[in-house]
């Protein structure tokens, strides 16, 4: 069994035209990393928050600071990706831990970014998930193997999603949490059959509109635990 889940997000940067090696291999650098710290009864017991200073652009993308918000002044000053690396690296810690992304592209930069800047990949991100492609399998969706965007899933599971707030890392890394915690409780077994309940004899379940806010009102907030055998990989 996991001591600790970690869930994370990175918010990225393209590399400058001019650094055109590094353009054509790396493509982006990560920028900004946020994290929640998660126990085995779904509890976030900390959070990680850092900017990183790009090493092969001299600013934040204007797209990437409208997209994010995040500004040159953020990053000008802040942390190597090196140095940001081994923090947090030293913040998950050593306990046994698996680490979850909403989507692998997370996963996919960090190595990336690692071996390009020859860098030694942290031993305690190796076991990871994503749980973009997991979330609508265990939630039994029609069409399972479509890649929900993180917004989507969010408003289906009926979790709360401020649209000023996303695109930063910390914050959508904490958007996750909420969907990956049931997970680890049990709990998401008693939301997904209390909508497939509510919507059997629909046609198309996702054409009907409604999350499972809509759809079950108080019940989820009142249930805190769940006897059912867990997932085997939340273990």
């Amino acid at each position: 069994m996991y001591a600790q889940h970690i869930i994370l997000d990175f918010e990225m940067n393209p590399v400058a035209k001019k650094y055109e090696k590094a353009r054509q291999q790396l493509h982006r650098e990560i920028i900004e990393i946020g994290a929640t710290k998660v126990n085995s009864s779904g509890e976030i017991i900390d959070t990680f928050s850092c900017f990183v200073k790009p090493e092969f652009s001299s600013d934040v993308a204007r797209y990437i600071t409208k997209l994010t918000g995040i500004k040159t002044t953020d990053v000008y000053q802040a942390a190597s990706f090196a140095e940001a690396l081994q923090n947090f690296s030293g913040w998950i810690g050593s306990e046994k831990t698996r680490i979850y992304s909403w989507s692998n592209s997370d996963r996919i930069q960090l190595r990336r970014e690692c071996g390009y800047k020859h860098i030694c990949y942290p031993s305690n991100m190796t076991r990871w998930l994503d749980f973009q492609v997991i979330f609508p399998k265990l939630m039994e969706l029609r069409n399972r193997n479509r890649r929900m965007s993180l917004h989507e899933a969010t408003e289906w599971y009926g979790v709360d999603f401020n649209q000023k707030g996303a695109h930063r890392a910390l914050y959508d890394a904490k958007i996750t949490t909420e969907l990956v915690a049931p997970v680890l409780t049990g709990e998401y077994i008693a939301q997904r059959d209390c909508l497939k309940r509510t919507v059997r004899g629909v046609k198309d379940e996702e054409s009907t509109g409604f999350g499972l806010t809509e759809l079950c009102g108080n019940f989820f907030s009142q249930f805190i635990s769940n006897d059912n055998s867990k997932p085997e990989f939340a273990r």
